[in-house]
C-alpha cells in the first residue's frame, strides 16, 4: 500500500474544500448566466407562447436572460429528452405538459423514465379544453349537446388536431357516439368547423377563444371542474353531471438533482410571478389560469397522473401506439 503523507492529506482537504466552497458560492449566485427554457413544441402555439410569457417575467426576476428555445418533435420527447440529459444546474429546463404523462402511456414512449430523471419545481398555469361549434348547430350548451348526440348516434362530427385520447375518454364519460375526425393541426381543425364541414372542434381554450370572441364559434362546454375567466358564461361540462375534469397543464421541470438553492430560487421566483396581478391578468386574458405549486405536490400529481392515464391506456387500447 502506498503511504500518503499527512501533507498530502491536507493539501487534498483544503481543495475538496475550495471545490465544495465553489459549488456552494456558484449556487448561491445563481443566475450569474443565460437560463435556457426548452419549449418542445414549435414556436406560435400556446405553450410557446405562455413559456415566452414566463420567460419575460423571469429575466426581470432574475436580472439574466431567460431565453426561449423550441425543440419539438416525437410528442415532445425530443425537447424532454434533451433537458433530462442536461446539467442539473438550473440554467436549463422544460416547460413541460400533459405530453409528460401521457407519452409513457400512449406513446411514443420517452427514452427516459420522467420521474427518476426529472424532478418538478412548480406549475405554472392551467386551461381546459372546450368544445365549440358552427354558429349553425342547433345546440348551445353541453346538455343540448349531450341530447342531440344521442337522438342521432354517430351523426354530428367533431374535429381536433389529433387529441383523440381526451376527445374518446369525452365520449366515455358522457356515453355518445359522435364520429371524431382528427387533424395534424389546430387551425384545419378549426376552420372546418368554423365553415361547417364538422360541426364540432374541440381544442383548448387560447386556440378558439379569438374564434369565438369573433362570432365564428360558438361556445358550448368546457372540459374543467370551474369556468373560466374568459368565458364566465360557458358551462362546463361537469354542470351538466358529467364527470369530466380534463385540463392540461403547464409547469417548470428541471434535471434530476437540481441543488437545494438553485431549486429554491426557481420556486421563489416561479410563485411570485405568478401572484402578479400583471402577470395573472395575461394569463386570464388568454384563456388561462395561473397557478404555483411546491415540487413534493406537483410530483404527486405527476406520480397520479402517470397512473391515471397508464389505466386510460389499458381501457382505450386502440388508442395506444404501436
Amino acid at each position: 500500500m502506498t503511504n500518503i503523507s499527512p501533507r498530502t492529506h491536507i493539501r487534498r482537504a483544503l481543495s475538496i474544500a475550495a471545490l465544495l466552497l465553489a459549488c456552494a458560492a456558484q449556487a448561491q449566485d445563481y443566475p450569474s448566466q443565460t437560463v435556457r427554457i426548452v419549449v418542445p413544441y414549435p414556436p406560435g402555439g400556446s405553450t410557446d407562447l405562455l413559456a415566452r410569457q414566463f420567460a419575460e417575467f423571469l429575466t426581470k426576476d432574475f436580472g439574466q436572460s431567460v431565453l426561449i428555445e423550441n425543440r419539438p418533435g416525437a410528442a415532445t420527447n425530443i425537447g424532454a429528452d434533451a433537458v433530462a440529459r442536461a446539467k442539473p444546474d438550473g440554467y436549463t429546463m422544460l416547460f413541460a405538459g400533459v405530453n409528460q404523462v401521457l407519452n409513457p402511456a400512449f406513446g411514443p414512449l420517452p427514452p427516459f423514465d420522467l420521474l427518476g430523471a426529472m424532478e418538478p419545481v412548480s406549475l405554472v398555469a392551467r386551461t381546459p379544453f372546450i368544445v365549440a361549434a358552427n354558429r349553425e348547430t342547433p345546440f348551445n350548451n353541453p346538455k343540448e349537446l349531450l341530447a342531440a348526440a344521442k337522438a342521432a348516434p354517430g351523426k354530428l362530427t367533431i374535429s381536433s388536431a389529433q387529441l383523440d385520447v381526451f376527445v374518446e375518454l369525452l365520449k366515455l364519460r358522457a356515453g355518445i357516439d359522435i364520429l371524431h375526425v382528427p387533424y395534424k393541426g389546430g387551425a384545419p381543425a378549426t376552420t372546418d368547423a368554423i365553415s361547417g364541414q364538422v360541426n364540432m372542434v374541440y381544442a383548448l381554450v387560447p386556440v378558439l377563444l379569438p374564434h369565438i370572441q369573433g362570432g365564428k364559434l360558438k361556445a358550448i362546454g368546457l372540459t374543467s371542474a370551474k369556468r373560466v375567466s374568459a368565458l364566465p358564461n360557458t358551462p362546463t361540462f361537469m354542470e351538466s353531471g358529467i364527470d369530466f375534469d380534463s385540463s392540461v397543464w403547464y409547469g417548470v421541470i428541471a434535471p434530476s438533482g437540481l441543488p437545494r438553492n438553485v431549486q429554491e430560487r426557481l420556486l421563489r421566483a416561479t410563485h411570485k410571478i405568478v401572484a402578479m396581478p400583471e402577470f395573472g391578468n395575461k394569463m386570464r386574458n388568454g384563456g388561462a389560469e395561473p397557478v404555483a405549486s411546491f415540487p413534493a405536490e406537483f410530483q404527486k400529481q405527476l406520480q397520479g397522473e402517470l397512473a391515471f392515464w397508464g389505466q386510460m391506456a389499458k381501457d382505450m387500447p386502440k388508442l395506444v401506439a404501436k
